[in-house]
């Protein structure tokens, strides 16, 4: 006789890490291997640095921007749903943050029973958007009006460009798939990531100094490591124990509501890791091209950090000027005084 009760199915993250080893390997291997040539004594500034960020910034943002709005859909339509389908499905829409790149309002095929699931895996303390919006204002030097610019001119770049609507796509369809973005991206920070944070964190402060800050590193800093003046935000949280408290909550969380998935739903979330981890690739091979661009050509779309740094100085040397003149104007005006204290000029903001 056949059997009355069924296997109980894999768990979902190891469903995952078993369909993603050969390519999750040999990311690793891709990410090590440029990692090493946009660092000393490969590389004499961050700007290559600076490259990678301002492509995995976008992927960041636009996942959990679309996770916040997927939770805000799920508790809108939960108010107004007076009838529906059995399984509590829907469509629904709310406005899109800036920070998502959409262009345009998402649109969710949203499902209530999957609403524990996604509220519970949503975790304030691993969202990486702010935390690399940061590390890229302390890298250049940029405005926060600027450093939009930049991140939405790389994301229109061929490759990333694709993923980012492959992410809104996927994400509006089967708002589930948000697991697979929650669990390769924040669980690889916890992985290669503490490797790469390791790596980064043994470079020379004067490394990480914008070329737009033109300022003299004092002999003491030089060749001192300082954990508070480097940019890596983005390999830090904010926990009692760095993050690995959030990482084990994270699983647990995950095996805990997993089986309120459908085994076809279950199926959608590791494919759509496969794609994260293909899409991953791919995008390594195309900063290899915007990277021998920048050596190549003064005139490629990418600048580099120091040509972009120069842009930032030059601006802020004009905002100085301007601010000086008024200034010894209005001095002029009411008579207090001729002389022009010029102290500040030259100096760049982060923020």
């Amino acid at each position: 006789m056949p059997s009355k009760t069924r296997d109980a199915p894999c768990p979902l993250p190891d469903s995952i890490n078993a369909a993603t080893r050969s390519v999750h390997t040999k990311l690793n291997k891709l990410v090590i291997s440029r990692l090493r040539l946009a660092l000393p004594p490969q590389a004499d500034d961050a700007s290559h640095y600076v490259s990678g960020l301002l492509h995995v910034a976008p992927i960041y943002m636009t996942f959990e921007s679309l996770w916040k709005i997927a939770l805000e859909s799920l508790d809108h339509l939960e108010g107004h749903n007076t009838g529906g389908s059995p399984n509590g499905a829907a469509r629904g829409s709310v406005r899109a943050q800036p920070d998502d790149y959409s262009g345009r309002p998402p649109q969710f095929a949203v499902t209530a029973r999957i609403k524990p699931l996604l509220s519970s895996l949503y975790f304030e303390g691993l969202q990486r958007s702010q935390a690399l919006k940061n590390d890229l204002v302390s890298l250049t030097g940029w405005s926060s009006r600027t450093l939009a610019e930049q991140l939405n001119d790389a994301s229109e770049s061929p490759v990333l460009s694709e993923f980012l609507a492959h992410t809104r796509d996927s994400v509006e369809t089967s708002p589930h798939t948000l697991v697979a973005y929650g669990w390769v991206l924040y669980m690889a920070l916890f992985s290669g990531g503490r490797y790469i944070r390791a790596s980064l964190e043994n470079i020379y402060p004067a490394f990480w100094v914008p070329a737009s800050a033109q300022r003299p590193m004092p002999a003491t800093l030089a060749n001192a490591t300082s954990a508070e003046t480097q940019p890596l935000n983005f390999f830090r949280f904010d926990t009692p124990e760095d993050g690995e408290d959030l990482k084990v909550e994270f699983k647990r969380r995950l095996l805990d509501l997993g089986d309120t998935l459908t085994e076809t739903e279950r199926e959608e979330i590791v494919q759509e890791a496969r794609c994260i981890f293909d899409y991953m690739i791919l995008l390594i091979g195309e900063l290899d091209d915007i990277c021998e661009k920048d050596r190549e050509s003064p005139e490629a779309r990418l600048l580099s950090l120091r040509s972009r740094d120069s842009v930032v100085v030059e601006n802020e040397r004009r905002q100085n000027s301007t601010e000086i003149s008024r200034r010894a104007a209005a001095k002029r005006r009411t008579g207090s005084g001729s002389g022009v204290k010029e102290g500040g000029e030259g100096h760049v903001k982060f923020g």
